[in-house]
């Protein structure tokens, strides 16, 4: 049986750029309620803008929120994306 080759990563693939709560509040400029209110009250949000890195199987939960998802969720111009991945 012959072996199929391994498929190449591109190499223009970037991971996406993920903040904490901490720094998405610092780059939108709102409350840890307002952070609250969106994991508690919007699950569209969470399903687009919500990532848990946390180990699979944990208990705990490490959420991380990705800088392109929560931009274009709000309606975020790109060159203000691009200006925070540059920072």
């Amino acid at each position: 049986m012959k072996q199929q080759p391994p498929t190449p990563t591109p190499l223009h693939t970037k991971p996406p750029l993920l903040l904490t709560q901490a720094e998405l509040q610092k780059w939108l400029k709102v409350s840890r309620m307002w952070v609250r209110m969106r994991l508690a009250d919007d699950p569209e949000f969470v399903i687009r803008c919500v990532v848990d890195i946390s180990t699979p199987g944990s208990s705990r939960q490490t959420l991380r929120f990705s800088v392109s998802a929560v931009a274009a969720y709000l309606g975020i111009p790109a060159d203000e994306v691009a200006d925070l991945a540059v920072a």
